[in-house]
């Protein structure tokens, strides 16, 4: 039986001990899904739990999980609350297995800034996890509660920024494995999931322009912020700089096809000199939505591209999160509007971030990171290079798995199963290592298609996968290649190889699609 909520009532607003009256404000306005559902539970594992229960207990991956949220007579609803979305959020992102510890660590820094009388905020948050990390037996709570300060940015809270997400790359980390060579916790917050969500998103906007469709007005105008702050990583103040001059086409043929676009990029920071604005190249797809946008809002040359108002960092992270969600695959779009998951945001510092961590992953140097993201000075950039890892950890990155979310994403990114009666399109066939594959599913792009066949199909939203399809062999493929591949950079010592990344993604997306095909056989076969 469900113990009755004892939570400690205590008065509201200005009175609470922890929360300022804005703060208190936002935990009431988040939603918790009355459900919470484990995406990846086992056959014997618990499938789901009652959020709204004062207790919760689960059984995943071996572990029997509890927890009580009125066993702590000094937590009031409010704390309880937050705690529990915090809980639920991290579900959605990573394997459940731990909630118990998560909570009791959460909890514990609750306590801490309520006896010290601290403000709830990164300073103070900041603070703790200076302490922790000179503790090397409190390295996992120093995780937790960064991953909680992570969420508390991206929510918006008051006292929590992005500049203090950026602060929050640098601080000292637990004197850990390795710690001396290079940063631990490495890893690019804009999952590959997520890129293709982005790209295919783009190709079905320039696919739409193209036809002359209908196209609202927001959706014009926060495609165009996300894709610039995709490509470059602008903070929100220099995206409040842009002139609709600054839009360049560089090159185009007689035809007027293959054109080639730049942006000239303000720096965000001025050092001792003033600097130039930087040109920066433009990809074809973000281009055209942005022309679109001009045109679509009849903007003088002169003109200020965006009007970002007076908070151009909340604008910004608006735009980019109602557009992330329009290109999002329609179930999980479907599961977020009835409040059966909490919608994943991201912020422009992560994709900043995004954009640095790919360019050192690709071998960059410090003069290019800091030219690309604008910096007056190569100390920034430097953190990147020295953050990205090894080829001994991109090798574990792509023989190992993956966080919830990602694979989430991935599994609805493709089309529906099939079988081989559906007409869907046409039959896809192509070459993966040598080896002809033809027994895959099918392709419902009505024009001609760019990509190379089978290899990019995985992860394309015109996919219909047979359900009894050979993508095993696919795999076999994929995989077969990849450890030539990495050998190859073994021995030639090139461990910012790009391929390696590229065949990790595709091998990523094949397995989730025979994940998907074995779940849909056994919904079928159960309805039988």
């Amino acid at each position: 039986m469900t113990k009755t909520n004892l939570a400690l009532e205590l008065p509201e607003h200005s009175s609470h001990r922890l929360f300022s009256d804005t703060q208190i404000d936002k935990i009431d306005s988040l939603h918790i899904p009355t459900v919470i559902r484990f995406m990846l539970a086992d056959r014997y594992e618990t499938k789901f739990i009652n959020s709204t229960s004062s207790t919760w207990e689960f059984l995943y991956s071996g572990r029997k999980e509890y927890i009580d949220f009125t066993e702590e007579k000094y937590l009031d609803k409010h704390e309880i609350k937050l705690l529990k979305f915090f809980l639920a959020y991290y579900s959605q992102l990573n394997s459940p297995a731990y909630l118990s510890r998560y909570f009791k660590q959460v909890r514990s820094n609750f306590q801490k800034l309520i006896k010290s009388d601290k403000s709830f905020s990164y300073i103070s948050f900041k603070e703790i996890l200076l302490d922790l990390a000179v503790d090397e037996s409190k390295h996992r709570e120093y995780y937790t509660l960064k991953n909680f300060i992570r969420l508390l940015i991206a929510e918006g809270f008051e006292g929590f920024s992005e500049e203090d997400e950026i602060d929050l790359e640098v601080v000292e980390r637990p004197k850990t494995f390795n710690s001396k060579l290079f940063y631990q916790e490495i890893e690019d917050p804009i999952s590959k999931p997520t890129v293709t969500m982005i790209q295919n998103g783009f190709a079905k906007l320039n696919l739409e322009i193209s036809q002359k469709q209908s196209i609202a007005d927001n959706i014009i105008k926060n495609a165009s912020i996300l894709g610039l702050i995709y490509v470059t990583g602008m903070r929100p103040v220099q995206l409040s700089k842009l002139s609709v001059e600054d839009i360049k086409i560089d090159t185009y043929t007689e035809e007027g096809e293959s054109k080639r676009y730049s942006i000239l990029m303000p720096y965000a920071k001025q050092g001792r000199f003033n600097h130039a604005k930087i040109s920066i190249k433009l990809p074809e797809e973000i281009a055209t939505v942005i022309l679109q946008y001009i045109k679509r809002f009849e903007l003088p040359i002169n003109n200020q591209l965006f009007d970002l108002g007076n908070y151009a960092v909340i604008c910004c992270t608006t735009a980019i999160n109602e557009q992330l969600f329009e290109f999002s695959p329609q179930e999980y779009q479907q599961r977020v509007s009835n409040g059966e998951l909490i919608q994943i945001k991201y912020t422009s510092s992560q994709f900043r971030h995004h954009v640095a961590y790919s360019m050192a992953l690709s071998g960059a140097s410090a003069e290019d990171i800091a030219h690309i993201l604008g910096h007056s000075s190569l100390v920034t950039a430097r953190h990147y290079i020295f953050s990205s890892p090894n080829l001994a950890q991109i090798r574990a990155v792509a023989l190992g798995r993956n966080p919830v979310y990602q694979q989430m994403i991935a599994m609805l990114m493709t089309g529906d199963i099939i079988t081989h009666e559906h007409d869907c399109g046409h039959n896809i066939i192509g070459f993966i290592n040598n080896k002809v594959h033809n027994n895959i599913g099918k392709c419902s792009y009505k024009a001609d298609c760019f990509l190379e066949p089978v290899r990019s199909c995985y992860g394309c939203v015109y996919f219909h996968p047979y359900e009894k399809g050979n993508h095993t062999e696919v795999l076999e493929c994929v995989q077969n290649e990849l450890k030539c591949i990495v050998h190859i950079s073994d021995a030639t010592y090139n461990s910012s190889n790009p391929i390696i990344a590229i065949h990790e993604a595709t091998k990523f997306e094949i397995e989730l699609v025979i994940k998907r095909c074995e779940l849909n056989s056994e919904v079928n076969n159960a309805s039988d």
